[in-house]
C-alpha cells in the first residue's frame, strides 16, 4: 500500500442546457476579455423550412455560422468554430461550461422550445417568407436586458421588440406585442404562449 495522497476534484457541473453553457461562455468571455461579449441568434425563412444563424462577438472577435437547418445545429457549430479559432477558457471549471456535447433536445429546457416552435409557427403562417426573428444575449447586470428578442417581417413594416430575463421571457414579451400584426396578416388569433 502506497503513503501518497491523491487528490480528486469534484467534476465542475454543467450547464443543465446548451443555451445556458452558452449563456456561461458569453459571461465568461465578457468577464475575461472584453465587456461588449455577445451572443446572436437569428431565425429566418429558408426554402420551405427556418434557417438559423448564430454568432458570438466580444471586441474585435466575430464567429459566426449561416443557414443551419435547427438552432442546436447552429449553436453547435458555432462553438466549434469559436474553439478552433480561439482559446477561451483557461481553468477546468471554466471548461465544464463550454457550450458542447448536448443531444439535439438539450439546448433549450423543454418550456422555451416548445414556446420557441409555436411562435415560429405562427410567424411563418403569419408573414411567409418575408421575416426574421433576432434573439441577443448580453451579460448585463440587470436581468430584465439580458435577452433581447425582435420581429422584423413584411419588408420590416413589422418592427417588434422585447427583453427580459431568459429567452423564454424575451420571445413571450415579443409574442404579445406582435397579436396585433399575427391578426392583421393572418386573420386570425395566434393564440397563447404562455
Amino acid at each position: 500500500m502506497s503513503d501518497e495522497t491523491i487528490v480528486q476534484l469534484p467534476t465542475p457541473r454543467r450547464p443543465e442546457t446548451g443555451l445556458m453553457a452558452w449563456q456561461a461562455t458569453i459571461g465568461y468571455i465578457g468577464a475575461h476579455y472584453s465587456l461588449d461579449a455577445l451572443l446572436t441568434i437569428q431565425a429566418y425563412p429558408l426554402d420551405e423550412a427556418v434557417g438559423w444563424a448564430a454568432s458570438a462577438s466580444w471586441g474585435a472577435s466575430e464567429e459566426q455560422v449561416r443557414d443551419c437547418p435547427s438552432l442546436p445545429n447552429a449553436l453547435r457549430a458555432l462553438w466549434q468554430q469559436v474553439s478552433q479559432n480561439h482559446l477561451i477558457f483557461d481553468s477546468r471549471e471554466a471548461i465544464a461550461k463550454r457550450p458542447a456535447n448536448y443531444a439535439d433536445d438539450e439546448w433549450l429546457d423543454k418550456q422555451t422550445a416548445q414556446l420557441l416552435g409555436r411562435m415560429l409557427h405562427v410567424t411563418r403562417a403569419a408573414f411567409e417568407g418575408d421575416w426574421r426573428l433576432i434573439l441577443v444575449y448580453q451579460p448585463v447586470e440587470k436581468p430584465e436586458f439580458r435577452f433581447q428578442a425582435r420581429l422584423l417581417a413584411a419588408s420590416d413594416t413589422v418592427q417588434v421588440s422585447g427583453r427580459g430575463a431568459s429567452l423564454r421571457d424575451a420571445c413571450r414579451d415579443v409574442y404579445r406585442r406582435a397579436a396585433p400584426h399575427y391578426i392583421a396578416h393572418s386573420g386570425s388569433q395566434p393564440g397563447d404562449i404562455s
